[in-house]
């Protein structure tokens, strides 16, 4: 069985090297602001948000994919939710720092929408997970450093946990899926499918 992770993200791509011996991973090409505007007024839900981001990843990955093995394919959508407001990648560091300083002495919601497409069973099994953290009062020495120091335009909500471990308290949740794989849904959404990790891994 063929393993496919759908994201170019660093931070999956390690935790999927922790459970699978082999995989190969194959990127979305969707326009992320074009598919957004497809919700309507679920745009405004980050669980919708992000489950609906994750399966249209898999749709366009799967769509392009010509194999004749059967495969499992696994992608992912994550947003930081603040007072609210749904932060997706920032477009520069200047709104990462915006946002960062914003974020001290208060808590997050990270939720991760993801999809697993069976080739073997033609099924697609969108789920989620929430995770609160909470943003300690970090310096802005710190903060200012860590943007400067790193792509966080390439984050959602700026954040890259492993990265900046030190600046939070986990109050709900996995660094797994605060990364942005909930391997722990993941493993229970594939039993349901008659898939068990030992096996395909």
């Amino acid at each position: 069985m063929e393993i496919i992770l759908g994201s170019a993200s660093e931070g999956r791509k390690k935790i999927f090297s922790k459970h699978f011996k082999n995989f190969s991973v194959v990127k979305s090409e969707i326009d992320e602001e074009k598919t957004l505007k497809e919700l309507g007024i679920y745009k405004t839900n980050p669980v919708f948000v992000a489950m609906y981001l994750s399966y249209k990843k898999a749709e366009d990955i799967v769509k392009k994919l010509e194999k004749t093995e059967p495969f499992l394919l696994f992608t992912f959508d994550t947003v930081v939710v603040h007072q609210g407001d749904i932060k997706f990648k920032p477009s520069n560091k200047e709104e990462a720092r915006k946002w960062l300083l914003c974020y001290k002495n208060d808590f997050q919601e990270i939720i991760t929408g993801y999809t697993i497409f069976s080739s073997e069973k033609s099924i697609f099994v969108v789920g989620h997970d929430k995770c609160t953290v909470y943003f300690k009062n970090v310096s802005d020495e710190k903060i200012n450093k860590y943007i400067d120091s790193n792509p966080v335009e390439m984050w959602s909500g700026g954040i890259a946990i492993e990265i900046a471990k030190d600046f939070f308290n986990i109050i709900e949740g996995t660094i797994e899926s605060i990364i942005g794989v909930p391997m722990n849904k993941l493993k229970k959404d594939l039993s349901t499918l008659g898939y068990n990790l030992d096996q395909i891994s």
